[in-house]
């Protein structure tokens, strides 16, 4: 068996295909929910992301045989900071690669004086924190991504101990009592979001965001799902929204997202909260490693 690479991402070729990764590895499986590139570009993109205005970031790919098997990043969020973050954690089921690409993270950061690094993470406001630990069944969503199982294993087996969760409960949504509300064209803006450009601005709440779950359309691949997902932004006919960010109060913005998205004709609203003592549809955990 040919041996791991792991090479910095620099140009243009090698990041289009540490970006599109997680799509050539598991793009096939039913259960993984399609990336939006654009949303995937200006999250690394250090001239418009504002997360990256103070930060170092650095971008690592692992190949075997030429063909990319892993990727990860790794953040250093402001000048001498003791404790980096990595993130756009995705590998094949290889140890080999993960260890190499963690290896090289490690390395990057203690070369800064980091000791330690936590993740994986987003590197957003916004963070999409954590790999999927439990509800795998589950397929993902626009921002609450499916993971395969083996990567936590692999972050487990090389010393990675959990830092914390989040949880997702699926909570129904009644109809609207009248017509919907209508869509709201999108003005133009830098701070894009995982839904790129068919966010859902009806459920932009001062305190509280979601954006629509645009992976359903996406999973019919190519253009047929650009068109399906286009026509629905336009109408503003969509069945889930995702609450994104972390609001200051979980009861007050469940109950505004609760309103907007029922008016807008949504029929599910998938929330880091729970209502009752339903058990949790998927949870994410992060990870803390020694550099």
């Amino acid at each position: 068996m040919a041996p791991v690479t792991v090479e910095e991402v620099g140009d243009r070729g090698t990041r289009r295909r540490f970006l599109e990764l997680p799509h050539t590895l598991h793009g096939a499986d039913p259960r993984f929910a399609p990336l939006v590139l654009a949303w995937e570009r200006w999250r690394v993109d250090r001239f418009r992301n504002p997360v990256l205005e103070e930060g170092e970031l650095a971008l690592f790919l692992a190949r075997r045989d030429g063909r990319p098997i892993g990727r990860v990043g790794v953040l250093l969020p402001w000048p001498a900071a003791r404790e980096g973050a990595f993130g756009l954690w995705w590998c094949d089921d290889d140890t080999e690669a993960a260890t190499a690409l963690l290896a090289e993270a490690r390395g990057w950061l203690a070369e800064r004086g980091a000791t330690t690094m936590v993740g994986p993470w987003s590197p957003t406001a916004e963070q999409e924190a954590g790999v999927l630990v439990a509800g795998h069944e589950a397929p993902g969503l626009t921002g609450r991504p499916w993971h395969p199982p083996h990567l936590a294993r692999l972050l487990e087996a090389a010393g990675a101990e959990p830092a914390g969760e989040r949880r997702w409960w699926r909570h129904p949504l009644a109809p609207p009592l009248g017509a919907p509300a209508p869509p709201v064209r999108r003005r133009p803006t830098e701070a894009v979001d995982p839904a790129g450009p068919w966010t859902d601005p009806r459920l932009h709440l001062p305190g509280a965001r979601a954006v629509p779950d645009v992976s359903e359309l996406l999973r019919a691949g190519g253009w047929r799902g650009l068109r399906a997902a286009a026509r629905a932004a336009r109408a503003g006919t969509w069945s889930v929204a995702t609450v994104v960010g972390d609001p200051a109060s979980a009861a007050a913005a469940d109950a505004a997202l609760t309103d907007a998205a029922s008016a807008a004709g949504y029929r599910w609203l998938v929330a880091p909260w729970p209502r009752g003592d339903q058990p949790p549809e998927a949870v994410h955990r992060w990870y803390r490693l020694t550099v």
